[in-house]
């Protein structure tokens, strides 16, 4: 008989997105978790988004929630948190282009109307910025463009 995975440990685990889900033996979807927490996490830091610093109590609660939930089972599946995706880019996209737009509404076009109207450069610090918008939404509407697939 196999031992059930403790939820207190579980518990306190989880605290560190992902890492329940790895005691757990769900690598791939801990990985997914790890990936999505800190990589949120340095996507703030290195280009200054504030805008996007709700996605850390969302990203860690459903994380806890998730493996939580995950050692109440019998049975353990390793199920991806992101699957193909035919599925996701429906959501992804748009998304994707979005989040661009608050970018530039947020960053780069208050710069663009002073240098308008005001006669004052756009900073250089601002320029990643306005790079990681335009990429975020052009994937977006790459994504939007791409083969449809009919799913199965």
């Amino acid at each position: 008989m196999k031992k059930r995975p403790s939820k207190t440990l579980t518990f306190f685990l989880s605290l560190c997105p992902g890492v329940g889900h790895l005691y757990l033996g769900a690598m791939t979807r801990g990985l997914q978790f790890l990936i999505l927490f800190f990589g949120l996490w340095a996507l703030i830091n290195l280009f200054s988004l504030g805008v996007f610093g709700f996605g850390f109590p969302i990203v860690w609660f459903y994380s806890l929630f998730d493996a939580l939930q995950l050692a109440d089972q019998e049975v353990i599946e390793d199920k991806p948190l992101i699957t193909g995706m035919n599925s996701t880019r429906k959501w992804f996209g748009p998304s994707l282009i979005v989040l661009g737009a608050l970018l530039l509404m947020e960053d780069i076009l208050p710069n663009l109307w002073r240098k308008i109207f005001v006669s004052t450069i756009l900073p250089w610090e601002n320029f990643s910025t306005l790079v990681l918008a335009l990429v975020l939404i052009i994937v977006g509407i790459l994504l939007l463009r791409g083969k449809k697939v009919k799913d199965a």
